[in-house]
């Protein structure tokens, strides 16, 4: 497949490669933004790609990338999208390097010099809200999987979501617990929030601030906010979580930051009767890979996790087994999402027999998957999208890292272990 990666480097303006299928090409602008002159052959379709690849989000935006390669490279190996004419997917990536005017900036640039045809993308919050903003003016169409719900409360036209949002995350895990108190006489008086302070840290903040007074049942003594760029050690946070004495954490952090967190969980002995996520750290392989045993009996509310393989389809099941063989990891819920989002973007493709925006977007705004249809597809249950262009076959699990797995816990037919709750003190574990 002819794939071209651009990434911008434009706080340092350091010369990167822009690197091509068996061809490297030179070309720079006085402004530091790579950004070459190749006019689209008539048999590409160019689709943009505005991921993180550095910064705070670049977990996520590798796993999305990845995810995008995958089902890009699968449909020009068996003939490219047949309404074309058998055109090829030409991948133009850009590094939105977390920060959100070279967001901004990279996704016009896409649009503006590259005139790519739609735009998969930004796999962070952040990103997503600016970038969002530069396609829906140029009314380019975009699929992204951030998290953040506020980014389908703006009314925008083309832009759509394919992966779980943090208000359904957010009130799965505080439902979980109303429920756990109910059948299996758990007692949650105290409650905090905690969360990093970009888009996504914030909106979950909001709903779960929301649903806890709603619920009326906790007591919610103190919503902490921080910087995950500028943290550097979290035991002043701890410390103040532990004097509150707390029963309840309802935490939202990037991978980096949430390992802080956690380790400083341990050393200050700060026992909680349950830790509980909006995705967010702990599905990153990071997390996990960083804390081993530590990790273990923190909550997650997501739309997948890799122990929800073994339920698949064969034909979903052998691309999960495809993404890491290639890419010699398991399949996170970002990469989840972000198959999601390229079998929408083929799908919409398939359907269409002109290159233009307007056709492209009519297709994407019909889409219909369900799931086991599209084999790119492994999240269930399928695409389409509700009257705010979020994915309304979408539907998170709960689950809980056991033995350093996520592992479903919720609901019962799809649950692959049992839940621990009260978590053991720190004392008690190995």
């Amino acid at each position: 497949m002819k794939e071209e990666i651009l990434i911008n480097s434009q706080t340092n303006q350091k010369r990167r490669k822009i690197i091509k299928a068996g061809l490297v090409l030179p070309a720079a602008l006085s402004t530091g933004v790579w950004a070459p002159s190749i006019a689209s052959a008539a048999d590409e379709i160019p689709i943009g790609v505005v991921v993180g690849l550095t910064g705070a989000g670049a977990d996520f935006g590798r796993d999305a990338l990845r995810a995008f390669k995958l089902v890009a490279d699968r449909v020009n190996r068996t003939g490219g999208i047949k309404s074309l004419g058998g055109a090829q997917i030409k991948l133009l990536v850009a590094d939105h390097q977390t920060d959100l005017r070279v967001a901004s900036s990279e996704t016009e640039r896409l649009i503006t010099r590259e005139n790519v045809l739609g735009i998969l993308g930004w796999a962070a919050s952040g990103p997503a809200r600016v970038g969002s903003e530069v396609s829906e003016r140029y009314s380019v169409p975009s699929i992204d999987t951030s998290v953040d719900y506020k980014l389908t409360e703006r009314g925008l036209k083309y832009f759509y979501r394919a992966a779980i949002n943090s208000k359904q995350t957010c009130e799965r895990g505080i439902d979980f617990l109303v429920e756990l108190e109910k059948t299996a006489g758990l007692q949650i008086k105290r409650v905090a929030i905690l969360h990093e302070d970009s888009a996504f840290g914030t909106g979950a903040g909001d709903v779960y601030k929301a649903a806890i007074e709603r619920n009326s049942r906790w007591q919610l003594v103190d919503r902490i906010s921080y910087t995950a760029a500028k943290l550097t050690e979290a035991s002043g946070i701890v410390n103040k979580l532990k004097s509150l004495n707390v029963d309840v954490v309802f935490q939202a952090s990037y991978p980096a930051d949430g390992i802080l967190i956690q380790r400083a969980m341990k050393q200050l002995r700060l026992n909680l009767v349950a830790n509980v996520h909006p995705a967010g750290a702990p599905p990153n392989i990071q997390y996990v890979g960083n804390l081993k045993d530590d990790a273990n009996y923190v909550i997650t509310a997501l739309g997948w996790t890799p122990t929800m393989a073994d339920r698949l389809p064969p034909l979903p099941k052998a691309t999960v087994e495809e993404y890491m063989k290639i890419n010699n990891v398991a399949v996170q819920d970002q990469a989840g999402y972000s198959l999601s989002a390229a079998a929408a973007m083929v799908a919409s493709l398939s359907r269409i027999t002109t290159r233009d925006r307007a056709a492209l977007w009519n297709s994407i705004d019909k889409i219909d998957i369900n799931f086991g249809q599209d084999p790119n597809l492994i999240i269930p249950f399928g695409v389409k999208w509700d009257e705010k262009h979020d994915n309304a076959k979408a539907q998170p699990v709960v689950t809980q890292i056991i033995n350093q797995k996520l592992a479903v816990v919720s609901p019962k037919e799809l649950a692959t272990a049992q839940y621990v709750v009260p978590v053991p003190p720190w004392t008690s574990r190995n």
